[in-house]
């Protein structure tokens, strides 16, 4: 789930209707009661935003025969389409740009493509040739290529790539994991790792912190607040149990997303098993007080005046406003 740059148009994927979906709405526009389906695909689809506005599509998603194919999404155009549609938007979008057939060796990105990712670079974390890899399209040297993750072994399924601000570093998280990597330079270079507790093994999400050299980490029931230089762990702050009971079962309970206001005095964490966002003091990392939600939170995104969540469940998207 991600805003495009303007702040107003909200992309977010789930199931429905046995479709992978990826729905686009503008919570204050005409689409406010009623997503649209922009892509939809029976097999798992992912779908990741660069800054300057490309948006890109994988599916199936991790892997696929000769590897991903991407789609790419001008989302200033999706935009326009939303904001005068009443119903579906596909047909002011025939001639969406796909990128395939990657290889170690660069090859020339199609124009269309280098023209929407407006010099930003789009790493796409998945599998090549049954190994973990990121799959790189190269705004500013207009070449796409994949990235082998060698330090990775076979089983391992990368999750989600972070660039850290004002770096030339990304995060990477790994799924059912408690280890995270810090990649660098234009190679994706291995600069280090991050490990916590094994029984706090799961998804990680990383969010850095808006005002200080600090990366949130939540991992297992906890978040992890990360010095960004040293990767040392300052301070890790309980925010679930770090077990329910569930139909007669005792489960691992899993913190969900973590977001910031825009000074970076508060964030929010969500715990899809407490169905409810936390609201914290950033400086103090103290409980404010629990926003009991309708739906099961997991993903958050904060946009101007207001923090969206989106439901662990059945994908579904709520919103409340805040002044933080």
């Amino acid at each position: 789930m991600f805003l495009d740059p303007s702040g107003d148009t909200l992309f977010f994927h789930r199931r429905a209707d046995g479709l992978d979906t990826l729905f686009v709405m503008q919570p204050d526009g005409r689409s406010a009661d009623r997503p649209l389906a922009l892509y939809g695909s029976r097999e798992p689809l992912r779908a990741w935003a660069a800054p300057g506005g490309a948006l890109c599509v994988a599916s199936p998603w991790p892997s696929a025969p000769g590897g991903l194919k991407l789609r790419v999404y001008d989302m200033a155009r999706v935009r326009a389409l939303l904001a005068r549609a009443t119903g579906d938007i596909n047909a002011g979008l025939t001639d969406v740009p796909e990128v395939g057939d990657f290889s170690p060796e660069p090859r020339p990105l199609p124009e269309p493509v280098f023209a929407r990712l407006r010099g930003d670079t789009l790493a796409v974390p998945g599998q090549w040739q049954g190994r973990p890899a990121l799959y790189v399209l190269d705004g500013r040297a207009a070449a796409s290529r994949v990235v082998p993750l060698e330090f990775l072994d076979a089983h391992s399924l990368p999750a989600a790539v972070v660039d850290e601000p004002g770096t030339a570093r990304r995060w990477l998280t790994v799924a059912d994991s408690h280890h995270l990597f810090v990649l660098e330079g234009p190679e994706f270079a291995l600069a280090g790792d991050l490990v916590w507790a094994p029984e706090q093994r799961g998804l990680a999400r990383v969010a850095f912190h808006p005002a200080a050299p600090e990366a949130w980490v939540s991992a297992g029931s906890s978040v992890l607040v990360v010095d960004r230089a040293g990767l040392r762990v300052l301070a890790e702050i309980p925010v679930e149990p770090a077990a329910r009971w569930h139909r007669g079962r005792r489960i691992a309970v899993t913190a969900g997303a973590v977001v910031f206001s825009p000074d970076g005095r508060t964030a929010w964490v969500a715990r899809p098993y407490s169905g409810d966002v936390l609201e914290l003091d950033a400086r103090a990392r103290r409980v404010r007080q629990a926003v009991a939600l309708s739906v099961d939170p997991l993903e958050l995104v904060t946009g101007p005046g207001r923090v969206y969540a989106q439901g662990l469940r059945n994908g579904s998207v709520t919103w409340w406003p805040t002044q933080a």
